[in-house]
């Protein structure tokens, strides 16, 4: 991966994974999953998220593709009746996902003392639905050999055990 950062928007999120090669049965999951934990995390935050309790519910959209060596996904909210972008419901989720997301995986074991988080053991409950998703996004980042989550300046890197903030 390219040590380059990702220019933002404000109401974007990127996803980029360290192949553009990337396995369609990995894609469809990962899919599923940022959609479950971008609605959850966006249902949590005060103002913006309220639009999730009206009909019909905002849209995410995978507002652009590209590739440069690496695949690079870019998620934004959406109007679902004129498609316009919600850019406050988009950089309030973002920003409130880049965040639990951090806190959750720095909240789970670690396999040694040099080690990153491993993952949750299986079995515990959850605390909460989306202590289960912000899992679900962990375990599927893990599965790229190197995942870049970016919104604005801030960015969640995670490659293998290993989880790097900036």
């Amino acid at each position: 991966m390219t040590g380059e950062k990702v220019d933002l928007e404000c109401h974007i999120l990127a996803v980029r994974l360290d192949n553009e090669n990337v396995p369609v049965s990995y894609m469809s999951s990962l899919l599923r999953v940022v959609q479950a934990v971008l609605r959850e995390v966006a249902r949590s935050v005060e103002g913006p998220g309220r639009r999730f309790e009206q009909s019909p519910q905002p849209i995410l959209v995978l507002s652009r593709l590209s590739t440069d060596g690496d695949l690079v996904l870019s998620f934004t909210f959406v109007d679902p009746l004129d498609y316009a972008p919600l850019e406050d419901l988009s950089d309030d989720t973002f920003a409130a996902l880049l965040y639990r997301f951090a806190e959750f995986v720095r909240g789970l074991p670690q396999p040694s003392l040099w080690g990153g988080a491993a993952p949750r053991p299986s079995g515990r409950p959850y605390e909460s639905e989306l202590a289960r998703r912000m899992a679900q996004l962990h375990r599927e980042l893990r599965r790229s050999p190197r995942a870049i989550l970016a919104h604005r300046t801030r960015t969640i890197e995670i490659e293998g055990d290993h989880m790097e903030l900036s």
